[in-house]
């Protein structure tokens, strides 16, 4: 063998040996990672149930991005936290007795990205009532959301698809 080709191996090894190391590395830190971004949307997800049963539309949007787009079937999209918001007040205000009774998601996955994203989908039931003493109604659905981790290391919803049954 010659000086080159002992060098190339020796480099290669290096290469290689290095490269393994920093992924074993970064594969223990990993879960720790994970974990504490798991913790966080389920921060976010307590946030969900507790402002949709309050009925609380502020505290509900402390969970969006400012750019939130929420798509539900046979309505415009919903662009944007301020305007959502005030959308939702303006519908509030016209049926101040509706309010939710129940609702519990049961999100099925969650897949969390390396750059600050993460994708999780589920169902959700709940019941309301549109009016002081109506009919209670209840309602079952399927939703598909894209969360953002903010540089705090909360995390907030910036896209969601909501469908009903």
């Amino acid at each position: 063998m010659t000086n080159r080709s002992v060098t190339l191996l020796a480099c290669t090894w290096v290469v290689l040996t290095g490269g393994a190391f920093q992924a074993a590395c970064s594969s223990k830190k990993a879960p720790d990672t994970h974990a504490q971004d798991l913790v966080a949307i389920e921060k976010l997800h307590s946030l969900d149930v507790a402002a949709t049963l309050s009925g609380d539309q502020a505290a509900l949007s402390e969970g969006w991005t400012d750019d939130i787009v929420i798509l539900q079937q046979g309505q415009e999209a919903e662009v944007g936290k301020q305007a959502i918001l005030t959308a939702r007040e303006r519908s509030r205000a016209a049926k101040p007795a509706a309010r939710v009774l129940s609702y519990v998601p049961e999100i099925k996955d969650v897949t969390i990205t390396d750059d600050g994203w993460a994708f999780e989908w589920g169902y959700f039931t709940g019941s309301y009532v549109d009016a002081a003493g109506g009919e209670e109604k209840r309602i079952r659905g399927k939703l598909l959301r894209v969360l953002k981790k903010q540089g705090d290391g909360s995390w907030k919803g910036a896209r969601a698809m909501i469908t009903t049954e």
